[in-house]
């Protein structure tokens, strides 16, 4: 049922024959570790099909290195617009209180 699969490859659904798409999984027990996900089982006609891509232990360590590095870089960038949201508010603030 698993194969080796690179990202650049298409892989089809051995259930529907649709086609999937390559994610990788956030959930505690397998973080970062890949995985190929049917297209169809996300609408209304679901086959559920669902394959962990073989890797080797350095693989799946840098998927997961790759998986926090992304993390970090998206709290990041969180911070950023919040320090601007935060800046914006206090110029807004400001115009408020001299126009009163």
């Amino acid at each position: 049922m698993s194969s080796s699969s690179s990202p650049a490859q298409t892989k089809r659904c051995q259930y529907c024959g649709a086609a999937m798409v390559l994610r990788v999984s956030k959930s505690d027990k397998n973080r970062g570790k890949p995985f190929w996900k049917c297209l169809t089982s996300y609408g209304a006609t679901s086959c559920n099909g669902f394959e962990w891509v073989d890797v080797t232990s350095a693989e799946a360590d840098q998927q997961a290195d790759m998986y926090d590095a992304t993390v970090l870089n998206m709290l990041k960038s969180i911070k950023d617009l919040v320090l601007v949201l935060l800046v914006v508010s206090i110029v807004i603030l400001f115009v408020l209180l001299m126009t009163n």
